[in-house]
């Protein structure tokens, strides 16, 4: 992508600096994007911007100035059709998953440009001066019962896994204890856990299948079912608000959002979004800091 004169430069943005190296980690950011969204419009798969992402092209036409990430989202048949073929299509980046890295402990997908920082020129110049590993994360969004006393139902069957997954988080978890609940699950889901994967990602992956358990046919709302059986209950949304997107601007690019994206921005942030308040990020920023430290350990430098 060709990036506009003197869009990598430092600038204030809504009374806060965007530093230079945070302009160029957006324009690789945008890179990734511009690649998924190549695989996406090849296959006929839907995408939507979400969470800051959304709300930055919506208030902004961009990045939220004091957020350093994206997040775009599938409905589940896209976002399973996109696993399945985006390891094969997007050579050069990496499909990180549940299915794909043994260790990940997330239900969401994340594209990254690569697996370690990168100065050499190829890479410094595909990516407008960045060499930290960057990239975007995918949630799925999955169909919601069609009842509230199902989906009450299917919310608990989710909470039981999640809660077990979490046990074996836990350094000092009893090993006896794990096994009988490893037990009582295998019966109660009708499944069989076996040796030649560690237990959490068996877990994983049985959230992941439990989640998906409802249609489109029998459904009539939609929501990402780790946070809708977890910490945000009533982040659910009709299944027409993602019926169809809409090409916003996007720095100097485009994006798809969902066509019932002021109401889903509404309910996620309140009525006033549009009105920009400075906030934090749920992780360090900027996001490369840690990258950073890595790389200064290394070369015997404190920071």
């Amino acid at each position: 992508m060709n990036v506009p004169e003197g869009f990598l430069e430092g600038e204030i943005r809504s009374s806060f600096y965007v530093e230079s190296m945070m302009k160029k980690a957006w324009a690789a950011q945008l890179e990734v994007l511009h690649e998924v969204d190549r695989v996406c419009k090849k296959h006929n798969i839907q995408y939507f911007a979400d969470w800051g992402t959304l709300l930055g092209a919506v208030r902004h036409k961009g990045f939220i100035p004091w957020d350093d990430d994206m997040d775009i989202t599938m409905k589940r048949p896209d976002y399973t059709k996109f696993c399945m073929i985006a390891p094969e299509e997007m050579k050069g980046y990496n499909v990180v998953n549940i299915h794909t890295e043994p260790g990940w402990n997330s239900m969401l997908t994340r594209i990254v440009n690569g697996k370690r920082i990168r100065f050499d020129e190829e890479h410094l110049k595909k990516f407008h001066g960045c060499p930290w590993v960057v990239g975007l994360d995918i949630f799925p969004l999955d169909y919601v019962a069609p009842t509230k006393e199902e989906d009450e139902y299917h919310c608990q069957l989710i909470q039981i896994v999640e809660v077990f997954g979490k046990t074996l988080e836990d350094e000092q978890h009893d090993e006896e204890s794990v096994r009988k609940a490893a037990g009582d699950i295998e019966k109660m889901f009708g499944v069989k856990f076996t040796e030649d994967l560690p237990l959490s990602v068996q877990l994983l992956k049985l959230g992941e299948r439990l989640s998906m358990m409802y249609t489109e046919e029998e459904s009539t709302h939609l929501a990402l079912m780790a946070d809708h059986a977890g910490p945000r209950p009533a982040d659910v949304y009709p299944k027409e608000y993602y019926s169809e997107s809409i090409d916003m601007p996007f720095e100097y690019t485009t994006i798809p959002v969902p066509v019932g994206y002021d109401a889903i921005l509404r309910q996620k942030y309140g009525d006033n979004y549009r009105v920009p308040r400075i906030g934090a990020t749920n992780h360090e920023y900027p996001f490369y800091m840690k990258q950073k430290r890595v790389l200064y350990s290394q070369m015997g430098i404190k920071i």
